[in-house]
């Protein structure tokens, strides 16, 4: 795969032990972009700030990427050194068949970080790689944690606010970055930056009035390190006093059933970290020191990286580095570090990490990442066009005939349920929520396998391919032509860059097997990525749309929600259509909100006193008036999920009821109660769940079998006396209207953001 660098690197081919022909490509540098030969001597001087190596092998068929890992840096004498190791496409899998030398000259504001990045499942209640700062990464986790007695009273104690944001965090918002809680129990963040004071050595000062300059000016061999400035601490710090006692909970935590794997071809962001004066106090992590984006790597196939990093080393009265004469010299403060993992379109933190403080300028890191917020994109090996529907996998068989039969259109596999009228079902874990028999809103990120790791090159042959989308019924289908982009890793970094253009391109076609035909198409970015080197970003690689589907479901101007079919089609470099490059899947698309309202409550006596703002005074005749309002909560197309009406009084407790409309009552008995009326879809008969097909739920309208507002009177209960107490002068109703629907785009939580409406009434007793 591609290899990222940064910096000035010395690029040479060390060793070649294979038969096929080999070449490696640069690309994104300021100098030394190329193709250049895989012959032993070969040597590339190249310079940038973020750029890209890709090793490529012949095996008779045309080139094709390689695979590749990377070594350990090292230093050697002067100089950093670390090889990258290349397998190509013949049977053994030694990764020696081209190995390039990667050397570069060590500066004293360069800093290299290196490593294995893992991701970690199962109960990780803390970061498995973090031995100092005891890090927790995900909500659940956190809420794991906090059912220890001790760990939870640190916590309390140093992250009140975030505890209580994050206890109320509604289900609908989980999905939003977490930030790192950090239990610092040995004071790692009171330590002070190490500083090294650096000195210009004679022969350096001589060096510089050479007309050119063949080494960097703040080479190390230019200087002499002195003795380290010494910063103290701020204050002494111990806010744990039973450190032992949380550092043995904390260990017991850790082992509990934790697994690990290599994260492969994941893009790593680093940014340079200050940590603000309540952090070198003692205080806990707060994240809200100020930053400098460093930049980005990409790790290989077994979860390697190399990172390099330099600092602008420019000071008050000095113009240039060659101001700095013999004997003279500057501290460097080793820089504190946070790793991040984002995406494009559109931008978004998925993973931030806790400060790993101190670095020196060659430092080995291992990184672990919580997999549940990663999720990175792989290789394919005999998988579906279609494989998943934002985080929702659809199983089954690739529909490669576009049939329009129950059967080819049931798409069950991975403990999710995409219905023939495309209607969806998720269970699995990996999407991260669970629903029944719910319909498609909004953008939806369309992935599949478009280059099979189990076929040679000559056998991937899709280099354009379509996106074509119909109602269910209708013989016309349109072309998809959705700008749709992906970043080239090379750019990221570019101001405002969201990426490069995938498509549409207008292509000639021989659509259906027909003529060639002018149609809009794009590109396939996979084959490019494994065939041509290209470094299109390998983080969602596997996405070729984000299909929009609030332009596909109008009627003369209305949305009108139905079954919609969606189909891709894979072409060669000629536009003919390649042989089982189609497949075909159906999609429920609703985009209309819910039928939802709620009216304020009035009194049925028109003589009761409206004082304004909602409040009416009653004298004691008319303290059992009743009280109307009206509400729904429906869907003609069945897709609530669940409403409550509710009931509060003010002072409580609530008092008894008696219901005059609806008729039936909304409750057998409601006394004592707050709930007046309530539905769900899993309690119907039979219930709405993908085993018995889905029938839908439409909730008020099918309760109370009216699709128009719900009319309820209710009116104290005879034991009560009114709705005012004896005792009481004044009181106040509070009516809550609280409903769902089933509908997602693959990546919520299944369900719509919450409907609510609420409403109040207040009473004022008067006397006659």
């Amino acid at each position: 795969m591609i290899i990222s660098m940064q910096g000035d690197w010395k690029v040479s081919v060390k060793a070649k032990n294979a038969a096929y022909s080999q070449r490696f490509i640069i690309t994104g540098a300021t100098s030394g972009n190329g193709t250049h030969s895989g012959t032993e001597g070969t040597t590339v001087d190249v310079s940038g700030d973020q750029w890209t190596i890709a090793i490529q092998n012949n095996p008779g068929s045309g080139y094709q990427i390689s695979d590749t890992k990377i070594g350990h840096p090292h230093r050697v004498g002067d100089n950093y050194e670390f090889e990258i190791f290349s397998n190509d496409a013949g049977s053994d899998e030694d990764f020696n068949d081209l190995i390039l030398l990667c050397s570069s000259e060590v500066n004293i504001n360069d800093f290299i970080l290196y490593g294995n990045v893992s991701l970690y499942s199962g109960r990780c209640l803390f970061n498995p790689c973090r031995q100092g700062p005891f890090v927790i990464e995900t909500r659940d986790a956190l809420r794991e944690v906090l059912k220890n007695a001790s760990l939870r009273k640190v916590l309390e104690r140093d992250y009140p606010e975030r505890l209580r944001e994050e206890m109320e965090t509604s289900a609908t918002s989980e999905n939003r970055a977490f930030k790192p809680v950090v239990i610092d129990l040995y004071s790692e963040a009171t330590q002070p930056r190490t500083r090294l004071f650096y000195q210009r050595m004679e022969q350096a000062g001589k060096a510089k009035s050479q007309k050119k300059k063949t080494v960097s000016s703040f080479a190390a061999k230019n200087f002499s390190l002195a003795t380290p400035l010494k910063n103290e601490r701020l204050r002494e710090v111990s806010r744990f006093s039973n450190q032992i006692e949380l550092a043995k909970i904390i260990d017991g935590l850790r082992l509990n059933n934790c697994r690990v794997n290599p994260a492969a071809n994941v893009t790593l962001t680093f940014e340079e970290y200050d940590r603000n004066a309540e952090e070198l106090a003692g205080g806990p992590y707060t994240g809200t020191g100020n930053r400098r984006l460093l930049g980005d790597t990409i790790t290989d196939m077994r979860g390697n990286y190399i990172f390099r990093f330099s600092f602008d080393m420019s000071f008050p009265g000095l113009e240039d580095d060659t101001d700095i004469a013999p004997g003279e010299g500057f501290d460097v403060a080793y820089p504190d570090v946070i790793v991040k993992i984002t995406t494009f379109s559109p931008y978004s933190v998925l993973y931030e990490s806790a400060p790993y403080y101190n670095i020196p300028n060659l430092k080995r890191i291992n990184l672990c990442l919580p997999e549940s917020q990663i999720r990175p994109s792989s290789a394919c090996f005999n998988g579906n066009l279609i494989g998943s529907l934002g985080d929702v996998f659809i199983g089954g068989n690739q529909n490669v005939s576009a049939a329009e039969t129950n059967t080819a259109l049931q798409r069950q596999g991975y403990s999710n349920y995409l219905q023939a009228d495309g209607k969806i079902s998720v269970h699995s874990p990996l999407a991260g929520f669970d629903v029944d028999c719910a319909a498609w809103r909004g953008r939806i990120d369309i992935k599949g396998c478009m280059y099979d790791l189990a076929k040679t090159v000559t056998q991937n042959k899709i280099i354009w391919y379509t996106i074509r989308i119909k109602r269910k019924g209708s013989s016309q289908w349109q072309f998809v032509s959705q700008n749709y982009k992906h970043p080239k890793y090379s750019k990221r970094n570019l101001p405002n860059y969201i990426g490069d253009d995938v498509g549409p391109f207008t292509q000639s076609l021989r659509v259906d097997g027909g003529p060639h035909i002018d149609a809009p198409a794009y590109t396939n970015i996979q084959r490019e990525i494994f065939v041509d080197g290209i470094d299109w970003e390998f983080s969602n690689l596997d996405r070729y749309m984000q299909l929009n589907t609030r332009l596909y479901d109008l009627i003369s101007g209305i949305r009108t929600p139905g079954t919609f079919y969606v189909r891709v089609d894979g072409y060669d470099s000629n536009g003919h259509p390649v042989a089982n490059a189609t497949d075909m899947i159906a999609l429920y698309i609703d985009n209309n909100p819910l039928q939802f309202d709620l009216t304020d409550p009035v009194f049925t006596d028109p003589l009761v006193v409206d004082s304004g703002c909602g409040l009416f005074r009653l004298s004691d005749s008319q303290m059992n008036t009743p009280i109307q309002l009206s509400f729904k909560a429906n869907d003609p197309e069945g897709f609530v999920h669940s409403y409550v009406l509710t009931m509060g009084r003010c002072p409580g407790p609530m008092i008894a009821l008696q219901v005059n409309q609806p008729n039936p009552p909304l409750s057998d008995t409601l006394s004592g109660q707050t709930v007046l009326a309530a539905g769900a879809a899993a309690d119907q008969t039979p219930a709405n769940i993908h085993e018995n097909a889905c029938p839908g739920y439409t909730g008020t309208q099918k309760d109370f079998s009216d699709a128009g507002m719900i009319t309820v009177e209710i009116q104290p209960a005879a034991s009560e006396g009114g709705w005012i107490r004896p005792d009481e002068y004044f009181t106040t109703l509070s009516f809550h209207l609280l409903a769902y629907k089933r509908i997602t785009n693959g990546k919520n939580t299944g369900l719509s953001d919450d409907y609510r409406r609420h409403s109040q009434i207040f009473m004022e007793r008067i006397n006659p």
